[in-house]
């Protein structure tokens, strides 16, 4: 990985491989369970459980990184399990034995993402001449383009196309991770630390501290979008090629984004402002949305998904590039998932009672959680500003 040109592909290939399951999975695995005549309580129960699975495995999975665990061996082992565990899915109609199965392929799922992104920061804040939103942002047009691929996939051939998909596309992982992770490299990334003084900081300092909390009450605020979006705006009278588009620009929103900011990931300390400024747009997009806006007001507040997801995202992969000791990076972007992940369980879960009572105001509730994401951000701000850190000391 010496070669910063050779290096970004092969980086961006391993995000690709990512999101092409993902386009996939997402919008499609619960029509695959319907099709299995599950009940919708029982689908809504199955699709919450990776959910789960993250808040409790991410971090120790990322901190084995820490520990001498290659990224390679990792990710290879995640798509192992992939590859083994979505087949069972066949065996039986059960909705519990799909529950049992979809929790335990889960563990292999929660963790593939969070590692590309902590090989591709480290990369990133190594090789100037890297570009971390260009990486990731190959990941969201995979997934823009698997998820119209699967749509015409499940036309065809039927919902089962789902689970073959899922479990392919990790024999392409695997060859992804195989070219772009050579072994002299990840043994490298993954001991760099055991070589290094028994003294080297692994402490996450406050700054770190109150941007992980901030940015994953920020990305929590999407939990009624997700989760009842397209309901709301079926409800509203939107056709559904409609609300396809509203999901798709929201998307090329993310990209665009990704391409334009992504430098600032590795170049200093601009994270937090970042964090700010997706915090900021969460509470102007999810205020708006609760009014009913129309059609050219649902659009033009689809592209702040740009700012809201895509923003604050690379807001937190510059903290970790930052301000995270090299010694205990894997462990500060694995707590980050895990609490990221629990924050937007607890979200989601409350937004159905929400959607229930109030519709279109479910929206509206999501604003305190981006407006406290704002202040821990603004906080993290002044304490930076009055206590500057070296990049990466981690305090």
């Amino acid at each position: 990985m010496s070669n910063a040109k050779a290096l970004g592909p092969r980086l961006a290939a391993l995000h690709t491989a990512a999101f092409l399951s993902h386009g996939f999975y997402l919008p499609f695995f619960p029509v695959w369970l319907q099709s299995k005549a599950l009940d919708p309580t029982m689908i809504g129960l199955i699709v919450s459980v990776p959910i789960i699975i993250r808040v409790f495995v991410i971090a120790p999975l990322l901190s084995l990184s820490d520990r001498g665990v290659g990224t390679r061996l990792l990710l290879i082992t995640f798509y192992i399990g992939q590859i083994v565990g979505f087949p069972l899915l066949w065996l039986s109609d059960n909705g519990l034995v799909i529950m049992a199965i979809v929790a335990a392929v889960s563990i292999a799922q929660a963790a593939v993402i969070p590692a590309n992104d902590l090989v591709t920061t480290i990369e990133v804040q190594k090789h100037p001449g890297l570009n971390y939103g260009r990486i990731r942002g190959a990941g969201s047009i995979a997934f823009l383009f698997a998820s119209i691929l699967a749509g015409y996939l499940v036309g065809l051939f039927g919902a089962n196309v789902v689970v073959w998909a899922l479990t392919l596309i990790p024999v392409l992982g695997i060859a992804v991770v195989l070219l772009a992770l050579p072994p002299d490299v990840a043994r490298r990334q993954a001991g760099r630390e055991l070589a290094a003084v028994p003294q080297a900081p692994r402490n996450l300092s406050a700054v770190l501290w109150l941007a992980m909390i901030g940015g994953a009450l920020i990305q929590s605020s999407h939990g009624a979008l997700n989760a009842f979006g397209s309901i709301y705006w079926r409800s509203a009278g939107f056709s559904d090629a409609t609300i396809g588009y509203f999901w798709a620009v929201g998307v090329l929103a993310e990209i665009a984004v990704f391409l334009v900011l992504g430098r600032l990931v590795g170049r200093g300390n601009a994270g937090i402002v970042l964090l700010l400024v997706g915090g900021l747009a969460a509470i102007v997009r999810f205020t708006s949305l609760s009014l009913h806006p129309g059609l050219i007001s649902s659009l033009m507040l689809q592209t702040l998904h740009g700012l809201t997801f895509a923003a604050a995202h690379l807001g937190i992969m510059a903290c970790f590039a930052a301000f995270a000791p090299a010694a205990a990076r894997g462990r500060a972007q694995g707590i980050y998932g895990s609490i990221t992940a629990l924050a937007t369980v607890l979200s989601t879960v409350a937004s159905g009672e929400v959607y229930r009572v109030a519709g279109s105001m479910v929206f509206a509730a999501m604003v305190p959680l981006a407006f406290v994401g704002l202040v821990l951000a603004a906080i993290a701000l002044r304490v930076e500003k009055a206590q500057p850190q070296s990049a990466g000391s981690g305090g």
